[in-house]
């Protein structure tokens, strides 16, 4: 039992995370929520708060260190030997300090931690994680670092990170707008924000080799990102796909005061999972007038706009590439909790594997597959 509660204090950081993230994944507002916009903001100020009094410690610990040094080298230049009160002095000081950063550290960890789930939920519920396996990977890695590495650069390194993910993501929302300059305006920000934060440090105590890291990793990671969005592993966050799928038949329906879309299935079999592999895919039968539609609601924050496109494209066996058929495009307006709705209609099909991408502003919303047989 006694090695069960150590294995769980060793240990703890990483459940308390695992916790948090089941209870976030449920219980973290939609970015459509008033209390979306308190959240973020709060949990980066209660750690980068946490970090400042960390630097405060270290500084006072620095200098009491450099204090006894000094009345040592006095002591030495006076031929006596340095007080007993003095070394007791620095030695119960030494401590009692020592503690108070070790506990602040496990503190900040506990609260990074936290900030870490809130990202990855968030980042989860915007987009596959089959088509942005890279940040996926990156955030995983930092919440492992977080479990087994203690100390004061894994930490800030591990928020910078963090920060970098959640202006990324925001900065579209401040904007309203979701395309490639919002994208490369939130790097922007992020770079100076990171950067902000850094000398603030510095004028606390960071130490020379300290202060030289932070302000490179605040400048290349964010454009390790950027160089993953142009080659298209960085989805259009925030914008999620949501209720989604082909059918038969697909229009709006305007006779009542809340506009709505009759949709059709008929010969649709379904097979959905929670993940779409390669052989997940949805089987059409007794196609109608020799096509089908596609239906998609793009969930979005408020006011916030973009292009959407559906591009149809078939899969060629022989070329073994997927051949695209047909883009069409549509605008969105975020701000309904369902999503902006959209469809599109493709004819003239024939026998084989078809999908559709949902891109906004050419980067991946989500896409689905079906099996024309």
């Amino acid at each position: 039992m006694i090695k069960f509660i150590k294995a769980l204090i060793k240990h703890f950081k990483t459940i308390s995370f695992i916790f948090g993230f089941s209870i976030d994944l449920f219980f973290l507002p939609k970015v459509t929520s008033p209390l979306y916009i308190w959240i973020g903001p709060f949990d980066i100020a209660l750690v980068f708060i946490l970090i400042l009094i960390r630097q405060i410690i270290r500084k006072a610990l620095k200098k009491r260190d450099k204090k006894y040094k000094e009345e040592v080298k006095l002591a030495e230049q006076r031929g006596t030997e340095v007080s007993r009160e003095t070394i007791n002095e620095k030695t119960s000081a030494h401590k009692l300090f020592e503690r108070m950063n070790n506990w602040v550290t496990y503190i900040v960890s506990f609260f990074l931690g936290t900030l870490l789930s809130h990202v990855l939920v968030y980042y989860f519920r915007s987009s596959d994680i089959l088509q942005m396996w890279p940040i996926f990977a990156i955030i995983i890695l930092a919440i492992l670092a977080n479990e087994f590495l203690f100390g004061v650069i894994p930490d800030i390194l591990l928020f910078f990170i963090a920060t970098t993910f959640f202006v990324i993501f925001n900065v579209p929302i401040f904007l309203n707008k979701v395309n490639s300059n919002t994208f490369l305006i939130s790097i922007l920000v992020s770079v100076i924000f990171t950067s902000i934060m850094t000398v603030i440090l510095q004028r606390i105590y960071l130490s020379g080799k300290e202060f030289i890291l932070l302000i490179l990793f605040s400048c290349i990671f964010p454009f390790v990102l950027l160089r993953l969005y142009y080659i298209n592993y960085i989805p259009a966050v925030p914008l999620a796909l949501g209720d989604s799928g082909f059918y038969s038949y697909v229009s709006k329906d305007n006779t009542s005061n809340k506009t709505d879309y009759i949709r059709q299935s008929n010969g649709l079999v379904e097979n959905k999972k929670f993940f779409y592999l390669k052989d997940d895919y949805y089987n059409f039968t007794n196609i109608k007038d020799n096509g089908f539609y596609f239906f998609s609601s793009i969930i979005s924050p408020a006011n916030v706009t973009a292009e959407i496109t559906h591009v149809w494209e078939k899969y060629d066996y022989n070329k073994k590439v997927w051949v695209e058929y047909n883009r069409i495009h549509y605008s969105v307006s975020g701000g309904r909790d369902d999503g902006y709705r959209g469809y599109s209609f493709i004819q003239n099909i024939s026998e084989g594997e078809w999908r559709v991408r949902v891109l906004a502003d050419d980067r991946l919303v989500g896409l689905k597959k079906i099996t024309v047989k």
